[in-house]
């Protein structure tokens, strides 16, 4: 399926639990071609772990997924996403280069100028100086552009429609947040879609953007009960 061949997700009624504690529940919302949907809340509301559910990485306790209007089990979304976690993955001991061939084999991103492909991708985000650079060797906001080069490529190659990005902006700076814009305005014109966890303003400008705070479909704690207050003692009865 091609980027501009995603015909839209709705999840509906979703619920997740970690170590035994509800996250959220009742959690709804749609995404169609076009759009990014950011992921808000404080740390372990459940953003990360919302993007691993829609995968079938972390089991749901509740709820329906649709693509094109028919249910689907979360597995299926693997086919169509790239999800980028807060972990690169990336191996140390292999170069920028390296680690980027490796990612395209399995993300099946790999189009028939691949040597050619791997450099413009890597050019795009501004590693060209460090494409034979091992990986361990590369800052903390060079890391976070190889991982964007996954996307690059995604990109030029007009697959995986639906990106799943935890995190996108940490460690980049402001060159490096103006990237990923970029990118996700060229996927949401080329009619992909996009959900981003996310603690920082992300604000494309050809996409349709909407905000889904995860905290508000927390559990609601029950009020504890009013402790009785004693009636003075000369109003006794």
């Amino acid at each position: 399926m091609t980027a501009s061949g995603f015909a839209g997700l709705r999840a509906a009624d979703l619920a997740l639990a970690r170590g035994g504690r509800r996250l959220f529940a009742g959690l709804s919302f749609e995404l169609g071609a076009g759009e990014v949907l950011l992921l808000v809340g404080p740390n372990g509301a459940g953003k990360s772990s919302l993007l691993r559910a829609l995968l079938g990485l972390a089991p749901l306790a509740a709820g329906t997924l649709a693509l094109a209007g028919e249910t689907i089990r979360p597995r299926a979304l693997c086919e169509r996403a790239l999800y980028q976690g807060h972990a690169a993955g990336a191996k140390g001991e292999l170069t920028a280069r390296e680690n980027l061939a490796l990612a395209a084999a399995l993300d099946g991103t790999t189009a028939g100028d691949g040597d050619a492909a791997l450099a413009a991708a890597l050019d795009e985000v501004g590693l060209a100086r460090q494409r034979d650079v091992e990986t361990r060797r590369l800052s903390q906001g060079q890391k976070q552009r190889l991982a964007l080069a996954r996307f690059a490529l995604a990109l030029r190659a007009r697959v995986r429609p639906l990106w799943l990005m935890d995190e996108p902006s940490a460690a980049l700076d402001r060159e490096g947040a103006a990237l990923l814009q970029r990118m996700l305005d060229a996927h949401a014109a080329a009619g992909g879609a996009a959900i981003v966890a996310t603690h920082l303003p992300i604000a494309p400008g050809a996409a349709r953007v909407r905000e889904l705070r995860v905290d508000a479909f927390a559990p609601r704690r029950a009020a504890p009960p009013a402790a009785a207050v004693p009636e003075p003692a000369g109003l006794a009865r």
